[in-house]
C-alpha cells in the first residue's frame, strides 16, 4: 500500500520509526523526534485552547528557529492554516498581509514584538498575540509562551488583547 508522504504523515512515520534519533538542533536546544513531535502536539493543543479551529489562520513572524519549525506541524495538525510571514517586511506590509490573510492569532519571535505592537490598532480581526520565546518582561499584552528545556513542559501566561 502506498501512502503520500505529507508533512503530517512524515511526522507520524518518523515518530514511530526513529523516536530517539536527534531531529532538531537550535543553538543549545537539541530534540529527538519524539520530543519534537510531542512539543508540536502540545502547541496544537494550546492553539485549540486559544480558540483556533479548523480553517482558522495563524500568522507567524520568526526567523528559522525550532518554534517556527514546530508551527509547520502543529498548525495544520488541527486543520488550521499556517501563514508564515517574511520577518524582513515593513510594518505596513505586516498589517496588510495579516489583515488580508484573515489571521486570528499572530505568533512572533521576540525580535518582532515591537513591530507588531506598533500596528496592533490596525489589526481589528486578530484575537490574540503569542510571543514565541517569552518576549520581554513587562510586555503584558502578549501571551508569553516559552519552554523549560529541562522538563520539556510548555508554560503560558494569558493576557487579553488590548
Amino acid at each position: 500500500m502506498e501512502l503520500p508522504l505529507t508533512p503530517l504523515e512524515f511526522a507520524r512515520r518518523t515518530r514511530k520509526l526513529y523516536p530517539e534519533r536527534e531531529a532538531v538542533v537550535d543553538g543549545d536546544l537539541r530534540l529527538t523526534y519524539e520530543e519534537f513531535f510531542t512539543r508540536c502536539d502540545r502547541w496544537s493543543s494550546s492553539l485549540q485552547t486559544l480558540g483556533i479551529q479548523q480553517g482558522d489562520r495563524v500568522a507567524y513572524i520568526a526567523p528559522n528557529t525550532h518554534a517556527l519549525l514546530e508551527s509547520f506541524y502543529a498548525v495544520p495538525q488541527i486543520g488550521a492554516v499556517l501563514v508564515p510571514l517574511n520577518y524582513r517586511l515593513t510594518h505596513a506590509d505586516f498589517a496588510y498581509l495579516i489583515n488580508h490573510s484573515g489571521a486570528r492569532i499572530i505568533c512572533a519571535h521576540s525580535a518582532y514584538l515591537d513591530a507588531i505592537d506598533s500596528i496592533r490598532s490596525e489589526l481589528p480581526n486578530v484575537d490574540g498575540f503569542v510571543a514565541l520565546d517569552g518576549g520581554e518582561q513587562g510586555k503584558d499584552v502578549w501571551l508569553d509562551v516559552f519552554v523549560d528545556c529541562d522538563s520539556r513542559r510548555r508554560h503560558s501566561h494569558l493576557s487579553k488583547k488590548s
